[in-house]
C-alpha cells in the first residue's frame, strides 16, 4: 500500500469510498460529512491543485486524505499552538469502512505527517466532530493536540479542532 497523489480517473472510487464513510458515520450517529459534502467538484478542485491523496489495495481505492494550506474561516478563532509558521490542514481522511483498523488511517496520517516535515509545514491541522469520541480519541493518541472548537453552518454539532506541531 502506498499513498499517491490521485488523479481525476480516481474520483469516483472516492466518492464511492466517501459514500460508505458516510453511512457508516451516520450508522453511528457519527455527523461528520453529508450528501452536500465532499462533492465531485470540490473532489476534482483538490485534484487539479494536487491536494488529493489516495491509498490503494490491489488496485482499489481503500482510502483518501486531503491536504491543504487552506484553511476554513472558521479555523481562524481557534487558538492554535503554531501561530507564526506555515502549517498544513487535514481537510479530509476517510478510510472503506471494512479497511478500518487495519492500519491504513494510520499510515495516512503518516504521510501527512511526512509531506508536512518535506515541505517546511511546522504543523498539522485537523477537525473531528465532537460525536466522534473514538476518532478525537486516536489523534490524541498519536501526538494530536485539542486547540479549541469551532461549528460549520448545517452542521448540528460543534467540530473538535487539533494540531500536531511537528
Amino acid at each position: 500500500m502506498k499513498v499517491q497523489k490521485a488523479i481525476s480517473d480516481n474520483i469516483l472510487e472516492i466518492m464511492y469510498l466517501l459514500q460508505h464513510c458516510i453511512e457508516d458515520f451516520n450508522k453511528n450517529s457519527i455527523y461528520q460529512w453529508n450528501v452536500a459534502y465532499p462533492d465531485y467538484f470540490r473532489l476534482l478542485h483538490e485534484v487539479e491543485n494536487g491536494s488529493l491523496f489516495i491509498i490503494k489495495q490491489k488496485g482499489v481505492c481503500i482510502g483518501t486524505i486531503t491536504l491543504s494550506e487552506e484553511q476554513d474561516p472558521v479555523f481562524e478563532k481557534v487558538e492554535w499552538e503554531n501561530n507564526n509558521d506555515k502549517f498544513i490542514v487535514i481537510q479530509r481522511i476517510a478510510v472503506f469502512p471494512t479497511w478500518q483498523k487495519m492500519g491504513v488511517g494510520k499510515k495516512l496520517i503518516e504521510f501527512a505527517e511526512q509531506y508536512a516535515k518535506e515541505n517546511n509545514y511546522k504543523s498539522v491541522r485537523l477537525d473531528v466532530a465532537s460525536s466522534s469520541e473514538a476518532l478525537f480519541k486516536l489523534y490524541e493518541s498519536i501526538g494530536f493536540k485539542f486547540t479549541g472548537e469551532v461549528h460549520y453552518p448545517k452542521q448540528k454539532e460543534p467540530f473538535k479542532c487539533l494540531e500536531k506541531v511537528i
